[in-house]
């Protein structure tokens, strides 16, 4: 596929965005919200592959994964040249629009879990009400909230974006308050991305409203060890 890095981009504060082109992308048959293992041809990235979501739905000629410092593989990301060649292994998961049934679904994103949201964002079928929850502690956190706001604006009504920004007492995520924040969350589809406490807790609110095993999603790869 002859895939290369194309730029690098700083989307916050130790975030940044690869933007890789190639060729017949398609026949990867990727979906927004799976994962690759990436290798890329450059010093101290080669031997090892390491896991990042797609941030972006994927295109015939281009792949975005948006990643946080986490570690000396991830920071040394933001060095990456263009022109650098890019080797993968996947597609991976199932974290993916295919698995809804529902026409109307919530997707949770936890600071940079946002990132395998925001790629599934546009591959719902046409239709669907789609709620988006966002956490983050600060303000400038919110990564790719730009094109969040996008997709909401050009939907017409059927994406709605609610950001839940502070301390964690601030926005409780038990099941009270998801249904007042929407009231449909018992009838959906739902997806999450975030940390480890994040996701619990909204899988239990899931639970106390009954909302079955098949219909809650999640995805733990945006949050991989180094």
């Amino acid at each position: 596929h002859n895939l290369k890095v194309e730029k690098v981009v700083v989307e916050g504060p130790g975030v940044i965005s690869v933007i890789m082109r190639g060729r017949k992308l398609s026949k990867l048959a990727a979906e927004g919200g799976q994962f690759f293992g990436w290798r890329f041809f450059a010093r101290g990235h080669f031997l090892m592959s390491h896991p990042y979501s797609l941030s972006a739905a994927p295109t015939e000629h281009l792949l975005r994964i948006t990643v946080k410092d986490l570690g000396d593989h991830s920071r040394s990301l933001a060095f990456l040249r263009p022109g650098t060649r890019v080797f993968v292994e996947g597609p991976y998961g199932a974290f993916t629009a295919g698995r809804s049934s529902r026409p109307h679904v919530v997707l949770v994103g936890g600071g940079v879990g946002i990132t395998p949201i925001r790629a599934i964002m546009e591959e719902f079928r046409d239709g669907v009400n789609m709620d988006v929850i966002y956490r983050a502690s600060r303000e400038e956190d919110l990564v790719l909230r730009q094109e969040l706001d996008y997709l909401a604006e050009k939907s017409e009504g059927l994406i709605r974006v609610h950001y839940l920004v502070g301390p964690r007492k601030n926005h409780p995520m038990d099941a009270k308050s998801l249904r007042k924040l929407v009231p449909r969350f018992a009838d959906s589809d739902i997806y999450i991305c975030g940390p480890g406490p994040l996701v619990e807790a909204v899988r239990e609110a899931a639970k106390d409203c009954g909302v079955p095993k098949n219909r809650f999603h999640d995805e733990a790869f945006a949050f991989h060890s180094e």
